[in-house]
Formats: structure tokens, sequence, C-alpha cells
């Protein structure tokens, strides 16, 4: 490794440790907000008072000095209904938490930064490059298995927290292609042929195609997931995808195709995404000429 890289990723591993997240297997994560609900207090008032630093063994899954709390919501249960038994009888509460899980498990849950640290120090990236990796054109990361805090708008998760499971990580990293990776095709040859299609990947396509045809502007990522059987945030994608070809075949019968047409015939509500989608279209379809 060169020596300017191995002092950036030094200085990368030092910015890490105070601000990665991760959610152990077993966890139920919780947000600040999470925290309030369960309270019965606002989020301000949640965190003005710094009601989780009263809290004996509560842990903070986060990274010392990490501006994002996350909590075991199993943990802040406990508390609530302890610190309500101790109220009812005008004692102090006596709080005996569940045990975070410790050590390492396929099933963590792990943020951008924090997945980049579970691959071998060897096989590591920048940080900067690892983040470009998440939404590349060339070398892209998996999906996210698990969104906290996000909204659906327009059948896209906007916000909140993105997290891969560990083995997830790791399955991508080993059966990725490319240099460096004796699984991969030598530099400079192009693959004989391409891989096969999965085939469930490939009838959750089709199903997607039918519900837009279906219900070109009532179709979301939630319904998506809970006709499939997949997370939302899997289902955005896909739904994602669905609309991108569609406006691509519209593309071919109406070049002059504008963003309102876009919106309607997608069900897009937001003119910048129907903008967006129609822009990566016209790039999908000059790259296929």
């Amino acid at each position: 490794m060169a020596p300017g890289r191995h002092h950036l990723l030094q200085l990368e591993t030092l910015i890490y440790w105070s601000t990665t997240l991760m959610i152990p297997n077993g966890v139920t994560p919780a947000d600040d907000q999470i925290a309030a609900d369960i309270f019965n207090v606002s989020v301000g008032y949640w965190q003005d008072t710094k009601h989780w630093e009263k809290i004996r063994g509560l842990k903070l899954l986060n990274r010392e000095g990490s501006r994002r709390r996350l909590y075991s919501k199993e943990q802040l249960l406990a508390a609530r209904a302890e610190e309500e038994r101790a109220k009812a009888v005008n004692e102090q509460p006596r709080y005996d938490l569940p045990e975070v899980p410790a050590g390492e498990h396929p099933d963590d849950l792990l943020d951008l930064e924090e997945s980049l640290y579970a691959l071998p120090e060897d096989k590591r990236v920048t940080l900067s490059t690892w983040k470009g990796y998440r939404y590349g054109s060339k070398t892209r990361l998996p999906d996210p298995d698990f969104n906290l805090g996000g909204k659906e708008a327009d059948g896209e998760v906007v916000g909140g927290e993105d997290f891969w499971r560990r083995q997830t990580i790791l399955d991508w990293a080993a059966n990725r292609r490319g240099r460096g990776n004796p699984k991969g095709r030598p530099a400079g040859r192009k693959e004989s042929q391409s891989r096969p299609p999965n085939p469930q990947a490939e009838e959750r396509k089709e199903r997607a195609r039918q519900l837009l045809a279906e219900h070109p502007t009532t179709l979301t990522a939630k319904m998506l997931g809970e006709d499939l059987g997949v997370h939302p945030v899997h289902a955005e994608r896909i739904l994602r995808a669905a609309r991108l070809e569609k406006v691509i075949r519209l593309l071919k019968d109406t070049p002059g195709l504008t963003a309102e047409d876009v919106q309607r015939e997608t069900g897009l509500h937001v003119t910048s995404h129907a903008r967006k989608l129609l822009d990566e279209a016209r790039r999908a379809g000059a790259d296929a000429q």
C-alpha cells in the first residue's frame, strides 16, 4: 500500500471510531424519537434533559462523540417499566436492563462507515472511495438491508440511516469481480458470457411491472414490498427500476416526453423526481444506441 494511502486510512480509522453506528444482532434499534415516545415526552424534552444519561446500564450503540444516538429498544422499555414501578412505590429506580450482545455476528447491522471496517484491513479502500460505492455506476454496494427513520416519498425512502448486515458486506466483497479478487476476470478481459439471471429477482421485476401497469398512479414501495414480501427499501429499488423501464419505453414512442408526462404515467408526485427519472431514461436510451 502506498504511504499516502496508508496514512489516509489511518486518519479515517480514527474518524470512524467517533461517527459509526452498529446494531448488534438481536437488538431492536431506537433513535431519539422512539425513545421519547417510550417515555411519553417530546423529543425536544428528551434531548434537553439528556434522560439517557440518568439510566444506569443504558448502552448507546453509536460511537462516543457521535451526534446520532441509537439505543436498544429492549433496554428503553425495561427502563421505562422500572421507572413507573419505582414511582408507584416512591423509591429510586433499580435498573436491571437486558444485556446488549457483544462481539461480532453475521446479522449485525452496520451503517455505511462501519460496514467498511467489517472488511479485513488489506481489503479496505479509503472511506471516500467506499462512499462512492454507495451510489456508484461501476462498483456499487448491495442494497441496504434496513433503514431507520426514513420516510417514503414517491416510492423512495428519503432520509433516515441505511444499514447493511455484516454478512451482506462480507459476501459482496468475497464475490465482487474485478482487480484484486482471484474470482474476478483478469484485468482487461471482457466476460465471455453474462451471468445467468436470478429467477426470483426476475419474478419480482415482472410483478413490479405488472402492478405498475395496473396502478400507475397509486403504487408505492410499501404496497409493492407487502406484495413481494421484501423490505420497503428493497421494494423501492425494484419499483424505481420498473418506472425507469416504463419511461424508456415511453421515450421511444414520444421523444418529447416531459417531466409532467412522467409524473402522470408513473405516479411520482415530486416534479424533480420525475425530471431525474426522465434524464436517466434519456441517458440509458442514448447508451443503448
